[in-house]
Parts: structure tokens; sequence; C-alpha cells
């Protein structure tokens, strides 16, 4: 006689303590919420998969051949712009890559939580695998455009050293500050379906106002403590940038980038847990 398999029944816990020791319980259900996620973005596209890969790719191109060769810019880093572009593009990327996803991973999930019970902060966070995915993407072609660069001029334009470890820390901020965004509007993009089109439009216009595609010294110096002050991405890529190629890094602008990205980062964990309770109703 086969044994019946058993089934417990709990009750959802109601204190953000015991909300946050679930996510450890429910671990494993992870890794299934990040391939469902990233399947679904293949799904229904004529290259599949391969739209995943050549997705990020395809605004490096444009971006390097528009800055290089129609309209030249000097960087203040004594480096190729390509070079320079891709070592603060990658974080930036990562930013703008993961708040096209968090909004509508709690609509591709719906059907999986209507099913079944889970920590529903795991939906934002497995909404960060297609975005990591596009990280290794860029760092190989990082490496492609650094060894071309060497080979053509005969110097490494890459700091090699410990520096490089700066690059984990630019990593962690700008996933963040893309989940500090991107948690609320998963939410309202249940109740209101065009918040995922305006989050888009505003990772484009918001992308000028880092600098990502010119150097910092663009910016008058008596303007640039707001773009800090105010764009906590701008210190990020600037960071990243300083981790690969070396310049100048304001250590105050980047502690004031990373403290108010620590503040947003708890205060929105903090609107996600407590809207959790009424998302039932919406699913």
């Amino acid at each position: 006689m086969s044994a019946q398999p058993t089934i417990i029944i709990e009750a959802r816990p109601d204190s953000v303590a015991a909300r946050l020791r679930s996510l450890w319980q429910y671990r494993a259900f992870l890794g299934f919420l990040s391939k469902e996620i990233v399947m679904r973005r293949a799904r229904g596209t004529l290259l599949g998969f391969w739209w995943v890969l050549l997705r990020p790719l395809m605004p490096v191109v444009t971006l390097i051949f528009t800055f290089t060769s129609v309209k030249p810019v000097e960087t203040s880093a004594g480096v190729p712009y390509s070079v320079f572009f891709l070592s603060g593009y990658i974080t930036w990327r990562i930013f703008q890559s993961a708040l096209n996803f968090l909004p509508r991973t709690m609509t591709w999930t719906q059907s999986i939580m209507r099913r079944a019970y889970f920590p529903r902060l795991l939906v934002p966070f497995a909404g960060l695998a297609p975005t990591l995915i596009e990280f290794a993407l860029l760092l190989v072609a990082f490496a492609v455009v650094v060894v071309s660069a060497w080979w053509s001029d005969g110097q490494l334009p890459l700091r090699v050293g410990w520096q490089l470890l700066g690059l984990v820390p630019a990593v962690i901020g700008a996933l963040m500050f893309a989940l500090t965004i991107g948690m609320p509007t998963a939410v309202i993009a249940l109740f209101f379906r065009d918040m995922r089109y305006a989050i888009r439009s505003f990772a484009s216009v918001f992308m000028f106002l880092t600098p990502v595609v010119y150097p910092v010294t663009f910016i008058p110096e008596q303007y640039r403590w707001a773009m800090y002050a105010f764009n906590p991405m701008a210190a990020i890529v600037e960071l990243s940038r300083w981790s690969l190629i070396g310049g100048q890094l304001n250590a105050g602008y980047l502690a004031l980038s990373f403290a108010t990205n620590i503040i947003l980062f708890v205060l929105s964990v903090a609107f996600f847990l407590r809207a959790e309770a009424y998302l039932g109703d919406q699913l």
C-alpha cells in the first residue's frame, strides 16, 4: 500500500519578522519562479530564448556607434569611448532591465499565486533572473571590447587590482534601487496595467539624467550635488566606472547615494509586505 502524501495547512505569517523568516523556508521556490519568469519573457517571441540574449546587446551596439562615429565624445578617463561607455552602462542596464521586468512579475505569476502559497516577496526577487542573465552577457561584451582596444592601442584600458571589487557593491546597489522602485510598481500594476509602460518611459528619460553616455564632467560642478543627492544611480554608475577604468570618485556622494538607497529600499519592502495582505482580492 503506497504512502499517502502529508498535507500541512499553516496560517500565513502575520508579523514582519515571521514573513522574512518564511523567505528562507520557501527559498527553493525562488528557482522555480525565476525559471518561470525567464521563460515567460521568451515565450511567444520569434527568436525564443535568443531574444533574451540579444535584447541587451542591441542598445549597446547602437549607442557605441552613435557616440563613436556619428557624434564622437571625448572621455576624461583617456580610454576608448566603447570601454568608457560599457564601464558605466553595465550597472545602468541592470537597473533599467530590472525596471522593465519587475512591474510585470506579479501579473506573470498570478496563476501560480492562485494555486499555492509562498511569500509574495519572492516574486520581485525572482524577477531579477532575466537581469542577471543580461549582466553576464554585458560582462562578456565588456571583455570583448577591452581586448579589442588592447589589441588596437597596445595598452590595457582596464585597471587590474583590488579596485575591481568595487563592481560588486555597484551591482548590488543597482539591483536594490531597481527593487525599491519595482516592488511598489509591481503591486500597483495589478490594478493599473499602464504602470509598466510608464516605468519603461521613466527609465529611458532617467538614463540621460545619469552619467552613462557622457562623463560627469559634462555637468557644471555647482549642479553635480543635486544629481548625486536626488539620483542614487549617478554615484552607482560612477563607482562601476571607477572600479573598471579608474578616475575620480567622491566618497561623500557615494555614501549619500547608498544611504538614500538603503532607506528607500527598507520603505519599499515595508510597503510590499503591507500590501501583500490585500493582494488576494486582486489575484
